[in-house]
């Protein structure tokens, strides 16, 4: 023991579920905050306050002697080993060699067991002549049916550590590594101690998806060492636990299928880059308001899911760039020492930035930096300047390639000047790459500082391509903008780009109206830089019309959530063209949600009926729209939620229309949670007219958005309309069904629809009352876990109506049919 140490015993007993209750569930029990915790006196000098306290957020280490009896037969998973134990059996487990923060405990009658090899070892060189070995036992437990996969996680495994030695220099961090096949529905990876525990969906996903659970495994592995061996406050330093272990999976995986590897070994479409997709896209993808520094309080944080992606992938890239700028042989060496130097210990950022520092020799990397501040402002070998901005502040960084000119010297080389633009408020060295048209490349490295920089080249040959960061070393907020040439990506219905690649989609649409009736057509969706392409032309089912939509906006104008655009359009008997604008700000969870909406668009109104009725109700002519609308949401308390939308339209009388009207829509809902997936959703929707509205401004009754059990028709459409809808979802299936293509969340619905509509014709006292029940099953498709289609089909029955008694089926909340 240290001076001043003491040993604390505790002895306790207690009792587990026996059966599928708490803590267990199909004949696996699963246990780790089941002892108690040590206490801390503590006394605060002039306060006049002393009290015992736990240890808070930093973990409380000890060592564990437990004496275990079975009710049943089954296998004791636990730290110290594991061992079959039979019905009444008593069993000491030894003394745990080191302290560990907690003690988890499975005992299973259903696992099986796997161990490969009986005993690895891998082979520490020595400066000796004979070379020592380290050994660790490997264990597998998993579920019948699944050996497969259970022996290539169990491999995969192996693989890691093996890595991890050769290329880090880090041993295996326990003399025995278990993984354990775990009931969830997700699909996460955890670590406690030396157990790896890794979830069903894992082991259930097809052969097809061998990587993407790989890549869950790998991105948590090394918190055996990071956040089990070392530790961290676990609530402002949770980038050791998270962030680290990401990094070492991101270089483990591109090691073993390459730097630009996808997820998939055979396919180029819906194939997500591993390093893309899974850590430069999470980083980046959190949005302005929802970001905090790596180093914040996570129970403080307003979205704790959101931050996550922040502590787990940004931290990874961060990581990368501090490889890239020490260099491969000081960053291994500085891991190599914070691993063997703070074991067992409680860290924080300092000691890690100490431990690189030490290793932060110019000499050590190849080129060396530039030697400008910041680089050198804290004094040689300080990386202040790297740490201060990446870990405590939410800078983000962006170069851009502005223009190159070349000219031709005396001596017949070619000067070009490249002139590079900095957009973000973060700065790194930057490598700036030429290539000439007879494949030469000359590289510069830049010290990225100055809102411009000018990069001359002398080339014997004649300049073809400049690049920025061409081995995309940095964390980038935007790639597309790195090269002087562009990349063309061209997919139908969706798909995943790298960084730098421009995406074209071609995609399908859907709609529905009472002119229309259910329309369908396949277009083109293109985003580049803060700008937005929407262009679809289509075809009506019940009118035989070619319809077309074009949309083009901008982000960010000047204000993040603010954007504006034109628009042209021919849909439900009109032809349109228009400007608008909307403001929708980011908010934290539990915050007030809310949007602005406004738009001005010149129209021409035509009978798009094949058969028009005689009535009085016009339907051609020329007008304009003006409107105005707000939509809101805010959620009281966790269980409930209110929703509205409230808009406005008319046409304006300082400029030529055939039509005078004024006419506007209000929509209040209520979300009520009565349980796990269970809840009540209640809308009220009224909307009325006042002048003389076309066919083509008026509310349709019969609709998937108002009542699901009538169809659209005009003659279900007036001037006036007031409705309710009232729906119960709840569970169908509550476990999750997982394979290439899994379904989760599988809901049922019944509902109960009823309004009126009326006119100066018809008053609202004679109006007909319409009613409607039904029922329908909602689920989220999910593929590979990478992105959830949210699949719909209802079907609603007419109640006491005799002018309606077909049901409407309604495909995806949009297509209707009878």
């Amino acid at each position: 023991h240290f001076p001043g140490e003491s040993t604390v015993l505790i002895e306790f007993s207690t009792n587990f579920p026996e059966h599928a209750q708490e803590g267990a569930v199909n004949g696996m029990l699963l246990t780790v905050n089941w002892h108690p915790k040590l206490l801390t006196w503590n006394e605060k000098p002039g306060l006049n306050e002393k009290k015992w306290e736990t240890t808070g957020d930093n973990p409380s280490p000890a060592t564990f002697e437990v004496t275990w009896k079975a009710v049943q037969a089954g296998t004791l998973i636990t730290t110290p080993g594991h061992q079959k134990l039979l019905a009444g059996q008593v069993v000491t487990l030894s003394v745990t060699k080191r302290t560990i923060k907690y003690f988890p405990l499975i005992f299973s009658r259903v696992h099986q067991q796997f161990s490969g090899n009986e005993g690895r070892a891998i082979v520490v060189k020595n400066t000796s002549t004979a070379a020592a070995k380290t050994s660790y036992q490997l264990t597998s437990f998993y579920l019948e049916g699944h050996e497969r996969r259970a022996e290539l996680l169990h491999n995969w495994s192996a693989s890691f550590l093996s890595f991890m030695h050769s290329r880090y220099g880090l041993k295996p961090p326990w003399e025995s590594i278990r993984i354990v096949a775990v009931e969830a529905e997700y699909e996460q990876v955890d670590v406690l101690n030396n157990l790896v525990l890794v979830p069903l969906p894992n082991y259930k996903r097809s052969e097809f998806l061998d990587r993407q659970a790989l890549g869950f495994l790998t991105r948590r592995l090394a918190q055996l060492w990071f956040g089990e061996l070392i530790w961290s406050n676990q609530d402002s330093q949770q980038w050791l636990n998270l962030g680290v272990p990401a990094f070492f999976g991101l270089r483990f995986f591109q090691h073993n299928f390459g730097a630009d590897a996808g997820i998939f070994d055979s396919l180029d479409w819906l194939n997500p880059r591993y390093r893309d997709h899974f850590f430069e896209k999470m980083a980046n993808s959190v949005s302005p308001i929802l970001r905090y520094p790596i180093l914040s309080s996570f129970r403080k944080n307003p979205d704790s899911q959101k931050y996550l992606q922040t502590l787990t992938y940004k931290t990874a890239m961060v990581l990368s760039m501090l490889e890239y700028t020490l260099g491969d042989k000081a960053f291994k060496k500085g891991i190599r020492y914070f691993a063997q130097n703070y074991q067992q210990n409680v860290i924080e950022l300092e000691e890690f930035q100490q431990a690189m520092e030490k290793f932060n020799y110019h000499q050590l990397r190849t080129p060396p930096l530039p030697s400008g501040s910041p680089y050198n402002m804290d004094g040689n070998g300080s990386l202040e300047w790297f740490f201060s901005q990446w870990f405590r502040t939410v800078q983000t960084l962006d170069y851009s390639f502005g223009d190159s000119t070349t000219r031709t010297l005396p001596n017949g080389l070619y000067e070009t000047e490249v002139n590079v633009n900095k957009i973000g408020l973060a700065q790194m060295p930057l490598v700036v790459s030429l290539i000439t048209k007879d494949g030469k490349q000359i590289r510069r490295l830049v010290p990225g500082i100055k809102q411009q920089e000018t990069v001359v080249f002398q080339t014997v040959g004649f300049p073809e391509k400049v690049s920025l960061d061409p081995e995309e070393r940095l964390l980038e907020t935007s790639r597309i903008n790195n090269h002087s040439y562009n990349f063309y990506r061209v997919r139908f219905g969706f798909d995943w780009k790298k960084q730098r690649e421009h995406l074209v989609l071609l995609v399908p649409g859907f709609g529905n109206n009472a002119l229309d009736g259910n329309s369908v057509g396949v277009g083109i969706r293109y985003r580049f830089d803060d700008y937005r392409i929407y262009a679809i032309p289509g075809y009506g089912s019940k009118n035989k019309r070619g319809l077309y939509i074009f949309n083009l906006d901008r982000e960010h104008l000047g204000l993040h959530g603010l954007e504006a655009g034109v628009s042209a359009r021919e849909y439900g008997g009109v032809r349109s063209q228009g400007i608008r604008a909307t403001y929708k700000p980011s908010n934290n969870p539990g915050e007030l949600e809310y949007k602005f909406h406004s738009s001005f668009s010149r129209e021409i109104l035509f009978s798009a009926r094949n058969n028009p009725d005689n009535s009085d109700v016009i339907e051609t002519g020329e007008s304009n729209t003006f409107l105005l609308e707000h939509t809101g949401a805010v959620s009281p308390i966790d269980s409930y939620r209110i929703n509205w939308n409230i808009w406005n339209e008319q046409p304006s009388l300082e400029m030529e229309s055939d039509f005078s009207y004024v006419r506007g829509q209000a929509k209040l809902g209520q979300i009520l949670r009565v349980g796990h997936r269970k809840w009540f959703e209640f809308d009220i929707i009224h909307a009325t007219t006042s002048g003389k509205s076309p066919l083509q401004k008026k509310f349709q009754l019969g609709s998937p958005a108002v009542l699901r059990g009538y169809p659209q028709q005009t003659n279900l459409s007036d001037d006036h309309l007031l409705a309710s809808r009232l729906d119960f979802k709840f569970p169908l299936i509550t476990k999750p069904l997982w394979g290439m293509l899994s379904a989760f969340k599988i809901q049922g619905t019944v509902f109960y629809d009823q309004g009126k509509m009326w006119s100066e014709n018809i008053s609202y006292e004679k109006a007909k009352h319409r009613e409607n029940a039904g029922m329908g099953i909602e689920w989220t498709l999910d593929t590979a876990s990478l992105f959830q289609v949210p699949l719909k089909i209802e079907v609603a029955f007419p109640l006491n109506d005799p002018d309606y008694k077909k049901p409407q089926f309604i495909f995806l909340g949009v297509l209707t049919g009878s």
